[in-house]
């Protein structure tokens, strides 16, 4: 090989090499600087934790059974909880996502049940639930309804439904405390009912 070859071969592969900054730990950021292993006894992945120059955790930290099946992924930035969060049952199935910001939850966020059927969702705001909440059985009736507004507190009707969907109660709610009509059901019947006015019962 001549010099002027080599020099452009060694050239060519520095000019990859910044191109694919990111490429010495793949599924990491460009600036992260080393990423720490961990092992099980039967020798598979436990752990792998990224790090920036301060030696923050930074990037993608994921966590696995001792199947090698992946259990986590959750993603940082500079040290805090900041982006996506996915954790997984052993089957691979999806268990939890959602999306986080200053080491809170902060975005969209759902559970599902391990053969993928939704179990609960909702939107988080500052770590606090925020709007409507909803939770359901493993066969998709739901049985819980909750509403929040945009300080977390209990805002609006909550309901309660049995596991085949029948409902078992609404209760309405004003900056966390008990304001309007308290209901039980039976059978699809008023059973019992209540009045509340700014967390004090008025009627019964």
């Amino acid at each position: 090989m001549n010099k002027k070859i080599k020099i452009a071969f060694i050239a060519g592969l520095a000019s990859l090499f910044v191109a694919c900054g990111g490429e010495k730990f793949p599924g990491q950021p460009s600036d992260t600087v080393k990423v720490n292993q961990s092992q099980y006894t039967n020798g598979n992945l436990k752990e792998e934790i990224p790090y920036n120059s301060q030696s923050r955790i930074h990037g993608v930290k994921r966590t696995f059974f001792s199947n090698g099946q992946l259990q986590s992924e959750e993603e940082y930035k500079d040290g805090k909880k900041e982006g996506f969060v996915k954790q997984y049952f052993e089957n691979g199935q999806l268990q939890l996502e959602a999306q986080t910001k200053n080491n809170q939850y902060d975005g969209q966020f759902k559970s599902y049940y391990d053969d993928g059927k939704i179990e609960a969702e909702g939107t988080y705001k500052n770590g606090k639930y925020i709007g409507a909440y909803k939770f359901y059985t493993s066969n998709g009736n739901i049985i819980l309804e909750q509403n929040y507004n945009k300080d977390g507190k209990k805002d609006g009707i909550f309901k309660t439904y049995s596991p085949d969907g029948a409902l078992i109660s609404e209760e309405e709610y004003k900056n966390d405390l008990k304001n309007g009509i308290f209901r039980t059901y039976r059978n699809g019947a008023i059973i019992d009912e209540q009045k509340f006015e700014n967390g004090r019962l008025i009627q019964k």
